[in-house]
């Protein structure tokens, strides 16, 4: 629909530029020139043909052409536009249109104002949600003190050990199921199944990192890092990209990791429930985002 809006707007334009023929020298010697003029007589002399064009004296064809395909323009253009809106509320079912889209069409366009019809759209749409929503759990991994580690060091082994730290961690938690994750230059934010798996896979990052500082990393200061945890319900889609997902339940994760100690994972209230077993978790006495805090740490 846009592109014959666009075609027709173009044939307006087609038919104004023979108007400046006159004023550009020897115009009539070139061939594109001469073809433009010999379609623009073609059209005009057809709609001479078919309607009277005269008025005082004025041979109006060419205007003529010029408002029908302006309008024509506009015609599809505003189709695109209700066709556009059509789109928008059409719901993932394989393909096809939900049974009340016809209905939003309507009410988008201005046609029906029902308030049952309105109702029904909504707690539709609210069922649709509701499938979406799953019990998940967020882990937030940050690098203590980055900046300072760099200090004094090779840019060039600088950008290799942060890689193989972003590997090591990668593959860490993609052992213990990790759905999606988000990485800022020095930190990642991991969607887990369950607050058990987030639970394991930031142990196993903490355990994993005393042979990490040994073995790969080359600059002089190890790696130490800060964990934090939270789980809830969550509107999750395969499709959606951990960038895209935005809920409390992801910011208290974030929040908790911003407090807890290095080396240390801190885990919130509504996580620790979630869990088959607190074992070597300590209460910290300290509330984040109104959540309860307990730790783990390396013994």
């Amino acid at each position: 629909m846009r592109l014959f809006s666009i075609a027709a707007l173009l044939v307006a334009v087609f038919f104004l530029l023979p108007l400046g023929v006159p004023y550009l020298d020897n115009a009539e010697t070139y061939r594109v020139v001469r073809r433009i003029l010999a379609i623009d007589k073609e059209a005009t002399d057809f709609v001479r043909g078919l309607m009277p064009v005269k008025l005082g004296g004025h041979d109006l064809s060419r205007w003529i052409l010029i408002v029908l395909a302006f309008i024509v323009s506009r015609v599809f253009s505003r189709l695109a536009r209700a066709f556009g809106a059509g789109q928008e509320i059409r719901y993932d079912t394989g393909g096809t249109a939900s049974p009340d889209a016809g209905a939003a069409v309507n009410i988008l366009a201005g046609g029906v104002k029902s308030r049952q019809t309105l109702l029904e759209i909504m707690a539709e749409t609210k069922k649709k949600l509701e499938s979406m929503e799953k019990d998940l759990a967020f882990l937030s991994i940050d690098v203590v003190g980055s900046t300072e580690m760099k200090v004094g060091e090779d840019k060039t082994q600088i950008e290799v050990d942060f890689r193989e730290y972003v590997r090591f961690v990668d593959a860490t938690v993609a052992a213990q199921g990790a759905l999606t994750s988000a990485w800022t230059p020095d930190g990642v934010m991991i969607c887990f199944p369950s607050a058990e798996a987030a639970l394991t896979a930031a142990q196993n990052v903490l355990n994993g990192l005393q042979g990490f500082n040994k073995n790969v990393k080359t600059i002089k200061k190890n790696f130490r890092v800060r964990c934090g945890i939270n789980a809830g319900r969550v509107y999750y889609d395969r499709s959606v990209s951990m960038e895209q997902m935005s809920d409390r339940v992801i910011d208290v994760a974030g929040h908790v990791q911003k407090y807890a100690l290095p080396n240390t994972v801190g885990i919130a209230k509504p996580a620790v429930r979630r869990l088959p077993s607190r074992e070597g978790l300590k209460a910290t006495g300290k509330e984040v985002d109104e959540h309860e805090v307990y730790q783990w740490s390396r013994q």
